[in-house]
């Protein structure tokens, strides 16, 4: 009887333990899964601050870079707009003008000049000696 007693204990022991083990190794791997989930959710938010932090920067350098380079074009149009008002043109064909008629005519050939005066010869403003027709065009 004492040795059915032992054994009976011994049993319950050792299925307790066993349950125990069981619900310790449950236990510890849910555990181990909650933290592997946490992990990866801080790295992965580390990760999206990362990134956000570097693609501020890399916008942050291109609007610098794009600025400088508007500038840039912004200061080479100036300069040419200056140096086309600083040309004349021909009124007929758009090149840069040689002759001058009157005070805001002018022409790149004798051509042009021929080809443009039975229109320019009514507005023309140059002062014509007396009995003269035709404007002769200077250089």
């Amino acid at each position: 009887m004492l040795m059915d007693l032992q054994r009976h204990w011994l049993t319950d022991y050792q299925q307790s333990r066993e349950k125990l083990l069981v619900e310790m190794t449950e236990r510890l791997h849910q555990e181990f899964l909650s933290d592997q989930q946490k992990i990866r959710t801080e790295l992965l938010t580390q990760f999206k601050e990362e990134l956000d932090t570097t693609r501020q920067d890399l916008e942050a350098k291109y609007r610098e870079s794009l600025k400088v380079e508007l500038n840039k074009l912004a200061e080479k149009h100036r300069k040419d707009i200056s140096a086309c008002k600083k040309k004349q043109w021909c009124w007929q064909c758009e090149a840069e003008a040689i002759y001058h008629c009157c005070w805001n005519t002018a022409y790149c050939s004798v051509e042009c000049q021929q080809s443009h005066w039975p229109t320019h010869r009514k507005y023309c403003r140059r002062r014509r000696p007396q009995g003269q027709q035709q404007p002769q065009l200077t250089q």
